[in-house]
């Protein structure tokens, strides 16, 4: 949406209003998985959780795209870290976030028509499915 659809009001297709939420989560999960990663001494929790926050920027990378491809403008925002020093509930907060993820990608595959971008969902789905285990993993390995 241009800026002039945003002044007259001319109201995003139901997937630009899709994606912008997804890019919207995926850099709200991004920006916190360095800072949670710095909290952690084990190795192999730390190295899960990086992994965790690259994915997360390649993720919004192949949403910000499909919002420009399909004409639309992407929305960019940041949520404040996570308030209290609590890693386990932080991380039961972040695994809400990747199950949210999960389903506006699968959203997004029965939304869009363009069958490269339907595959390029897809696989976001499939890895989103993989992090839900990971975040899982690292509960259980900090609880």
């Amino acid at each position: 949406m241009g800026i002039k659809d945003k002044i007259i009001g001319k109201k995003s297709p139901p997937i630009m209003d899709v994606l912008n939420k997804t890019l919207q989560l995926e850099y709200s999960l991004i920006i916190h998985y360095p800072r949670l990663a710095s909290t952690i001494e084990d190795e192999k929790t730390r190295e899960l959780v990086l992994r965790l926050g690259s994915d997360s920027i390649k993720h919004a990378d192949v949403v910000a795209s499909a919002i420009l491809k399909l004409g639309g403008d992407p929305v960019w925002s940041f949520d404040p870290f996570p308030a209290g020093s609590d890693i386990v509930k932080i991380f039961q907060a972040q695994l809400e976030k990747e199950k949210l993820a999960l389903q506006l990608h699968q959203q997004s595959m029965g939304l869009v028509r363009d069958n490269l971008l339907r595959e390029k969902f897809g696989e976001l789905a499939k890895t989103e499915e993989w992090h839900i285990q990971i975040v899982e993993d690292i509960l259980s390995r900090l609880g």
